[in-house]
């Protein structure tokens, strides 16, 4: 031991002789907390690109959706914060209003890489609040209609000719309604969570209205549609308690003809054995709105985050061509225009939802968006439910929503 020892003296001293140089110390990881909770998320992808390339290494760790809000709030009043961060784009503008992000205006201003004119309108809004830039667009989605081909060529009706109205929607779900069957013409989600949230509004928008609008007719056209589908047995009761996902699973074992739902479930349909097809959202006769959801989550950079600029650079790279390339395999679309995706699996679909992507409109942004969107889904379910009538239920909503928007007004509206 000791020789080894002399040795090892031995060589110390005549690096320093030759002025040689200890070795460089590895660099501080880049900490992740994220969403990415399946194998084949993009997101996933890109931070082993990203490892694989980079002598700076991203320590990763993945946070399920609905805690990620939570856990960051308790980070920040610990001082335990990751460096970056995903957030569920609606709550971008929460986050920034309660000082828990960092400012990335200079940062997004001097990139090669992000500019804001590349990127659809719905998801560069997301990310600002008073004119700052508190995030950067990640990976979004929207909605579209699904729908059984099959099914629609049994019952008279041409496949090749999707509902485009909501008189053809309702017409459409009248005929493909098999009560025999146990088949129900249409299906959505109408879950008092955000999700009932998210569907609901762009039949608002087509409608003519909006939050600001609540009790106008145009509104309560936009309630009665959908309660119309559950009283008239043309949509199931199962609306009011199962999530997106389950409605599409309902679809997919043919309980129902047509389903609104999203890109991410794209995945579930190599091996669907029907004729299935993807619409753009049917709008509303005589005002030829088109409208659809956003979502998707941002980049963020938590406020205290100890490598804010290394934090950025890793942004950076998710936002290149090549990282956004990835995001049909997990079933998700590139927030950018300029990007054409060449999808190898069920191209006609992804084109249709990034047609979506054109007039997707984003929850707010407002720094009260949960309480706003409360309101809604309570709307909701006591206008499906019968507790209410449309008109009731949304005046009920307005008497939460309009103080909130008259102290502090969504940007548009």
């Amino acid at each position: 031991m000791r020789r080894d020892f002399l040795k090892g003296t031995a060589a110390l001293g005549a690096l320093a002789v030759l002025g040689a140089r200890w070795p460089a110390q590895a660099a501080e990881a880049i900490t992740m907390w994220h969403i990415f909770g399946a194998e084949t998320e993009p997101g996933l992808k890109n931070i082993k690109r990203w490892n694989e390339t980079q002598a700076q290494q991203i320590d990763q760790k993945f946070v399920p959706f609905g805690q990620l809000s939570q856990q960051l709030i308790k980070g920040i009043a610990t001082g335990d914060v990751p460096d970056l961060i995903t957030i569920d784009n609606p709550v971008v503008a929460s986050f920034a209003t309660q000082d828990a992000l960092e400012e990335l205006s200079d940062l997004v201003r001097a990139s090669r890489v992000i500019k804001a004119d590349q990127y659809y309108a719905g998801s560069w809004g997301t990310t600002l609040w008073n004119g700052k830039q508190y995030a950067v667009p990640g990976e979004a989605n929207t909605l579209a209609l699904y729908y059984n081909a099959d099914m629609f060529k049994a019952k008279g009706l041409d496949p090749d000719k999707p509902p485009r109205t909501w008189a053809e929607l309702h017409h459409a779900a009248e005929v493909l309604t098999d009560k025999d069957k146990g088949v129900f013409g249409t299906a959505f989600c109408a879950l008092q969570s955000e999700e009932g949230t998210f569907q609901f509004l762009p039949f608002l928008q087509q409608s003519g209205a909006s939050l600001k609008t609540l009790t106008s007719p145009d509104a309560v056209a936009a309630l009665q549609l959908w309660t119309d589908f559950v009283a008239k047995g043309l949509a199931s009761r199962d609306v009011l308690v199962k999530r997106q996902f389950e409605m599409t699973s309902s679809w997919l074992a043919g309980g129902s003809a047509m389903v609104i739902s999203g890109p991410w479930e794209l995945q579930r349909m190599k091996d669907v054995k029907f004729n299935w097809r993807v619409a753009t959202l049917p709008h509303r006769e005589g005002k030829d709105i088109e409208a659809s959801a956003l979502g998707g989550y941002v980049w963020g950079v938590p406020k205290g985050a100890r490598n804010k600029e290394a934090a950025f650079k890793v942004i950076e790279f998710m936002s290149e061509p090549a990282q956004m390339q990835q995001s049909w395999s997990g079933g998700r679309l590139a927030p950018v225009t300029t990007l054409q995706v060449e999808s190898p699996v069920m191209p006609e679909a992804y084109a249709t939802f990034r047609k979506q992507m054109e007039v997707a409109r984003p929850r707010g942004p407002h720094p009260r968006w949960p309480d706003i969107s409360a309101a809604m889904q309570t709307a909701i379910q006591e206008a499906l439910t019968g507790r209410s009538p449309p008109d009731a239920a949304l005046k009920k909503a307005s008497l939460v929503i309009n103080p909130i928007l008259e102290r502090t007004p969504i940007a548009g509206l």
